[in-house]
Formats: structure tokens, sequence, C-alpha cells
């Protein structure tokens, strides 16, 4: 069973990551994964931290393959042949 963060125990949290306005913490005593980004706040955790970190290292791919694609080109015919994922 995993706990809620928000209970109204207080929640010992450690920065697993800090970057300007994106930060990932993590409450041991209850295995929440917290990922703010500017105002918005994802609670989850390690299994889906680890498929949004796949979809996001796939998205990144796929997105430097169209710029370098594109580079000079014209993007609409260079994105159709990188094709769709789904």
């Amino acid at each position: 069973m995993v706990k809620s963060m928000n209970s109204n125990k207080q929640h010992k949290k450690v920065s697993l990551s800090n970057s300007g306005e994106c930060r990932v913490v993590f409450c041991p005593d209850c295995g929440t994964l917290e990922i703010n980004f500017g105002t918005s706040t994802i609670r989850t955790n390690y299994e889906s931290l680890q498929v949004l970190s796949s979809v996001l290292n796939h998205a990144k791919v796929r997105l430097a393959k169209i710029h370098d694609a594109t580079a000079g080109n014209d993007t609409t015919q260079q994105v159709r042949r990188i094709g769709r994922v789904h």
C-alpha cells in the first residue's frame, strides 16, 4: 500500500534534482516523487517516472531528428519523412 503525500503527516522530502524552475523531490516515507515544473506539480511513483523518462527521451530523440532534418529545408516534408510514432 502506498501512503499519500496528502496526509497530515509532515513529509521529509529529499531533493533529487533541481535546475531553475524544474525540480524533482522524493519522500522516502511514502515513496512518492514530486516533479515541479514552474507552477505545475506531478506526483508519481518510481515506475511511472521510468515510463515518463522513456517517453520524454524518445520525444527528445525524434525532435532532434526533426530539427536536424529541417535545418534550412521545408519543415513539413522533412517531418513527414520521419514519420509518426503510433
